[in-house]
C-alpha cells in the first residue's frame, strides 16, 4: 500500500501526466463482486485508480465475479493490442507466489484460473471478503516475464522462508517467484528490518 501511496503523492507533486498510461490489474479472487471488501479491484480503485483519474480506457481488468477462460483471452488480447507490459509489479506471496501463480509441479505461462493454495486461502484480503474463495485469475508466469522490466517488492510479515528461497537463486516451479532470476530487467526492493538476502 504504501508504494501506491507514494507513487499517487510523486504523480501529483510533479504534476506528471498519466493519461497515456495503461494500468492493468495482476490477479484477481475469483466469485467475489468486483466492489466487495477484499478484492483487488477495491484495493486498486481506492488507492490507484481514483485518486489519479484513471480512466475505463486505462484501466484492464478482469470480470473476476463470472472469471473462464475466455476472460483469459480478452485480457491477454487487451494487453497485446496495448504493445505489452512495460513495467510489471510484484508481490512476493508468503508460499513464493507471484500474481496467484501457486507452487506447483508445472506453471501456466498466460492468463488463467488457478486453485488457491491453503496458505492463499487465509490471505488477509480474503479474511475483509469473509466468504471462502477456492479460485483466482492471474496473468501467468510467461505473460509476467514478457514484461520488459519487473519490479519484486518483499515487505509485510510471514515470508521470510519464501524470501530466503528466493534468494538462493535456484529456479523451481515450487516457487513462482524463483523464475524472475531468468528475466533480464528485475529489480527486488525488500524491507531489511524484517528480511535477511
Amino acid at each position: 500500500m504504501l508504494t501506491y501511496h507514494l507513487f499517487v503523492q510523486a504523480v501529483k507533486a510533479q504534476r506528471l501526466d498519466v493519461s497515456q498510461l495503461t494500468f492493468v490489474k495482476l490477479d484477481e479472487w475469483v466469485g467475489l463482486p468486483a466492489g466487495a471488501a477484499g478484492t483487488c479491484e477495491t484495493f486498486l480503485q481506492e488507492h490507484i485508480i481514483q485518486p489519479l483519474g484513471i480512466t475505463d480506457e486505462q484501466y484492464i481488468a478482469f470480470n473476476a465475479e463470472t472469471a473462464d477462460e475466455c476472460e483469459c483471452v480478452r485480457i491477454v488480447d487487451r494487453i497485446a493490442h496495448r504493445g505489452g507490459l512495460d513495467l510489471c509489479l510484484l508481490g512476493l506471496g508468503k508460499n513464493g507466489h507471484l500474481g496467484l501463480n501457486e507452487p506447483a509441479a508445472f506453471l501456466q505461462p498466460s492468463c488463467h484460473i488457478t486453485q488457491l493454495d491453503n496458505q492463499t486461502r487465509q490471505h488477509d484480503m480474503l479474511k475483509q471478503a469473509g466468504l471462502p474463495i477456492e479460485q483466482g485469475i492471474t496473468l501467468g508466469l510467461g505473460d509476467i516475464l514478457a514484461a520488459r522490466e519487473v519490479l519484486l517488492l518483499v515487505t509485510g510479515d510471514g515470508k521470510q522462508r519464501a524470501f530466503t528461497a528466493f534468494c538462493e537463486g535456484k529456479v523451481t516451479t515450487e516457487l513462482p517467484a524463483s523464475l524472475l532470476w531468468l528475466h533480464s530487467d528485475a529489480t527486488c526492493l525488500y524491507d531489511g528490518s524484517l528480511y535477511d538476502c
